[in-house]
């Protein structure tokens, strides 16, 4: 499987508000609004859309993506 980066903007629980996948060679800035943050890493391009659908938070301390887990 494929890996890709991406820039995740989450907010301050780690809750992913939105997660962009820049097209390769391109220089892209990616924005966060008052209480957000943007981690960027790398990700299995397949494992994108469960970023989106709320199964993963991000953990800003260490800078890696866990499960959401109630």
């Amino acid at each position: 499987m494929a890996t890709v980066r991406v820039s995740i903007v989450h907010d301050d629980t780690g809750r992913i508000v939105s997660v962009s996948r820049p097209t390769e060679g391109a220089n892209v800035i990616v924005q966060s609004g008052e209480g957000q943050s943007v981690l960027e890493t790398e990700v299995d391009e397949e494992g994108i859309n469960d970023l989106v659908a709320g199964n993963h938070l991000v953990d800003a301390e260490n800078k890696r993506i866990v499960e959401n887990t109630p």
